[in-house]
């Protein structure tokens, strides 16, 4: 029994068309770097300048600490970035952070990515991301 070549062929990429589409990383999804950057930004300008977190960045060059965060959250959300900082747990380790801190954190990078159109999924997607980090950024 011969194939006919003029029918395998067209079945065969009939299979290629089928394959679905891998899904984008939540680091695209986000809007990449330039949304991330974004959103660290604001979050630790607002959070530098509350009077309940702000003795926590006293002394803190913020230019290094933006960057810091977002080539965290990239690597997090599976961007190509490096991180490059400390743990969580030794980075936060002698500046007493109190979980109605780390709310307050958690609470204004919800704001800023609901204000800057990050959808419902990809903001909960990031929040579980780091949700377990609480135990070790907490101290107090």
């Amino acid at each position: 029994m011969r194939f006919n070549t003029m029918m395998v062929i067209p079945l065969f990429c009939l299979g290629c068309m089928m394959q679905p589409k891998p899904e984008a990383s939540l680091y695209q999804r986000i809007g990449g770097l330039p949304m991330l950057t974004r959103i660290s930004n604001q979050t630790l300008d607002i959070v530098s300048k509350d009077p309940k977190t702000s003795r926590s960045f006293e002394g803190v060059k913020m230019k290094i600490l933006k960057e810091s965060l977002t080539n965290f959250l990239c690597v997090k959300t599976g961007g190509d970035c490096v991180y490059e900082g400390e743990t969580m747990h030794k980075s936060h380790a002698d500046l007493h952070i109190t979980t109605a801190d780390f709310e307050l954190m958690v609470d204004v990078l919800r704001e800023r990515l609901d204000v800057n159109g990050v959808g419902t999924r990809e903001k909960n997607e990031l929040l579980k991301i780091l949700a377990p980090m609480k135990r070790e950024i907490v101290t107090n």
